[in-house]
């Protein structure tokens, strides 16, 4: 356990480090955009000569720039995969001999190695992948037939989630077994001075509040084309993952954003939860962009630290509202500010995450790692040859179970931008 809380405080230090790494390529974008229109005035050779120095220089700041990022992101994902082995570690029994080890695969591997194993096509030579693989071609024959995908292909699912979902990768994500209870501390008062020998007062005990997590079914039935299923297991595996993965994916960003909790039979999400005075609303005036900002308040209110806030919006939002915000250019219609990144969009430096869940003109703030995440011990996979069998596919179901809770709803804030009247 301190092992995990030291490498999440590491993981937290770096990607500090790199919010102020993205901030400063920001303004390093702006001084190229400033020498763009320098190179296009400059007349003289003393000019010219001049931009050419602070194009050098610019050149330089941005590799070194890029070098640190790079460096930065291998140790943030060395850490974090780390922290998910540990985390998804399960118990081992030590009287386990050495051929049930070989069948069950490598206890906690976790999804950056099963990245390195694709790329070194281990992957498709491991005997559960073979076995798994083998075992679902055979599976449309079995009357009722339910098949436990392997911990290895599981890791390869959630991997490319991150492919089809924008949010997945922003939660707090944990791996439990059952139903779970989880404490969390609530208590954000600072701690009190006594005497050497005095005893702190129950009060700065801590506010105990208990989070109980479920685990509701997702599923999603896709069709295979039996001629597939006699195809290598390099495509079926990627066909497969990818249709399971996807489907996985956009449920479960729905559920996070929208989810009606154990009355809908699923996760509980974030905006039917945040608190009366965190819902506010701002004109679409000239004040736009100072108002939106503003609410950051509501979240980032000092009082306690908050990890990375991002904004949650509709493309068309951003398009529509704010991304002309971006775009700054002098009398003469020459652009002097930053061009607008559409790739890395953000809202005056803060991350925007786009997502087709959230409503038109609404923008979600918060610190996501407040959202918990349970993902079950296994994803199971079950099959029929009746629903297409004249057009000679077999179809698959592949099944998830998961729930989730906002732990911390005052860490999000809902705005509304309005017409101007």
């Amino acid at each position: 356990m301190l092992r995990q809380l030291m490498l999440s405080k590491k993981i937290e230090q770096r990607k500090a480090v790199l919010a102020e790494l993205m901030d400063q390529e920001n303004g390093l974008n702006m001084r190229s955009a400033n020498l763009e229109a320098a190179i296009d005035e400059a007349k003289s050779e003393e000019e010219i000569a001049a931009v050419e120095e602070e194009v050098g220089k610019l050149d330089t700041e941005k590799t070194e720039l890029t070098e640190k990022k790079t460096k930065l992101e291998g140790e943030i994902a060395e850490l974090e995969g780390e922290l998910e082995q540990l985390n998804s570690a399960a118990p081992v029994n030590s009287t386990r001999n050495k051929s049930n080890e070989n069948e069950r695969g490598v206890a906690g591997m976790n999804k950056l190695q099963v990245r390195e194993m694709l790329k070194t096509g281990e992957y498709y030579k491991r005997s559960e992948v073979v076995e798994f693989y083998e075992q679902f071609k055979n599976l449309r024959a079995v009357a009722g037939g339910e098949l436990t995908i392997p911990e290895i292909v599981v890791n390869r699912i959630m991997d490319i989630m991150g492919d089809f979902t924008t949010l997945y990768p922003l939660v707090d994500k944990i791996q439990v077994k059952g139903t779970t209870r989880i404490l969390v501390d609530a208590d954000t008062t600072p701690a009190t001075w006594i005497e050497q020998a005095g005893a702190l007062p129950t009060g700065d005990v801590g506010t105990i509040t208990n989070v109980d997590f479920d685990g509701f079914k997702v599923g999603k039935v896709t069709f295979v084309d039996n001629y597939l299923l006699q195809d290598s297991i390099i495509n079926l595996d990627a066909y497969v993952t990818k249709k399971i993965a996807r489907a996985i994916a956009k449920a479960l960003d729905l559920a996070i954003i929208k989810g009606t909790g154990a009355v809908g039979k699923q996760p509980t999400g974030i905006i039917p939860n945040v608190p009366a005075g965190n819902q506010k609303s701002v004109v679409a005036d000239a004040n736009l962009l100072k108002s939106l900002v503003k609410q950051i308040g509501l979240i980032d209110t000092g009082e306690d630290s908050v990890g990375e806030i991002v904004a949650v919006m509709k493309r068309s939002t951003y398009y529509n509202r704010l991304v002309e915000y971006s775009i700054q250019v002098d009398s003469n219609g020459n652009v002097v500010g930053k061009l607008p990144n559409l790739k890395n969009p953000d809202l005056v430096g803060l991350r925007v995450v786009f997502n087709n869940n959230m409503d038109d003109d609404k923008v979600l703030f918060g610190d996501f790692a407040q959202y918990t995440l349970v993902e079950r011990e296994s994803i199971t996979i079950d099959s029929s040859t009746h629903v297409k069998f004249s057009e000679d596919q077999t179809a698959f179901r592949g099944k998830g179970r998961f729930d989730g809770k906002p732990v911390k709803p005052a860490a999000f804030a809902l705005i509304t931008i309005t017409p101007v009247v």
